[in-house]
């Protein structure tokens, strides 16, 4: 089946299929697989991890096994530590802090921190009872990046892992917002309406969406209408250079959603997560080129 039109807004690459949750620093890129093997690529060798749900921060890699998070030399994989991480789903590091978000079996979510090289014990910055969601965490520096999702909206949060203060980084009252990611100096993340996908990137302060840069336009997860009736042409009076361009439509029995991101300096990463009528649900990561404009 023809896959999703994605626009023409930027080319994109097929990183990885079966395949989700991307980390990357540099040209080191690392994701999850579905079959529960991690994958880390290298210099464009890719060799399986000791652990799953992998991130990268600096020259480090770090991954979960079981109630642990094991933080090695992303070069060698030699262990340089291995802190209690109690019921860690998904992990976010930077040179200072380590984050985890864990679910319980009732869906409440909550948000974990641990500023690396001390002897406290893990801060919960956030809590979340379902069906509010807390996202997978990034961190910049001290600061951990996550969205919250739930019927009242979604909004970017930026928590101070020492505080615990917080800070809304992006929020949309007609759109839904997801799944923050940094290169340190800058933020990516995913908004969704009814009509169409982006991929936007912008600085990580608090600013309104519309300012951000537009990586990528995809189809939405739901299936847009014609916008016309059937056998009339598009309506065209009033438009001197034709009619706009209309957001991009998913093909029929497919629902595509664009999920968990990663961000280098020239690229960022997105999870593309595919269900199609009748058949198996899938996932790949894209590559989007990110550099700064010159």
């Amino acid at each position: 089946m023809r896959e999703p039109a994605i626009s023409a807004q930027t080319a994109y690459t097929l990183l990885a299929g079966a395949a989700y949750d991307p980390a990357a620093v540099g040209e080191t890129v690392a994701w999850q697989q579905p079959h529960g093997v991690a994958l880390i690529r290298r210099d464009g060798v890719t060799t399986p991890l000791p652990g799953t749900h992998p991130v990268l921060a600096g020259g480090r890699v770090a991954w979960r096994e079981g109630d642990s998070a094991v933080i090695a030399d992303a070069a060698t994989l030699l262990r340089r530590e291995r802190l209690d991480a109690p019921g860690a789903g998904v992990l976010g590091l930077s040179d200072t802090v380590l984050a985890w978000r864990a679910r319980d079996s009732a869906g409440t979510d909550r948000l974990w921190a641990r500023v690396l090289g001390r002897a406290d014990p893990p801060r919960l910055l956030l809590e979340s009872p379902a069906p509010t969601e807390i996202g997978r965490p990034a961190v910049l520096a001290g600061v951990v990046l996550c969205h919250v999702a739930g019927p009242r909206g979604s909004r970017l949060l930026g928590i101070d892992a020492s505080s615990g203060a917080q800070e809304v980084l992006r929020a949309d009252p007609v759109a839904q917002l997801s799944n923050p990611a940094t290169d340190g100096v800058r933020l990516l993340y995913v908004r969704a309406t009814g009509r169409q996908q982006e991929l936007r990137v912008g600085p990580p302060l608090p600013l309104a969406p519309g300012g951000d840069r537009l990586l990528l336009v995809h189809a939405s997860a739901g299936r847009r209408d014609r916008e016309r009736e059937s056998g009339r042409r598009p309506h065209r009076q009033g438009y001197r250079s034709g009619r706009p361009a209309l957001p991009p439509r998913s093909a029929a029995g497919v629902v595509a959603t664009l999920w968990s991101t990663a961000l280098t300096p020239d690229a960022a990463y997105v999870t593309r997560l595919r269900a199609v009528s009748g058949g198996s649900r899938t996932a790949d990561i894209l590559r989007v080129p990110a550099a700064l404009p010159g």
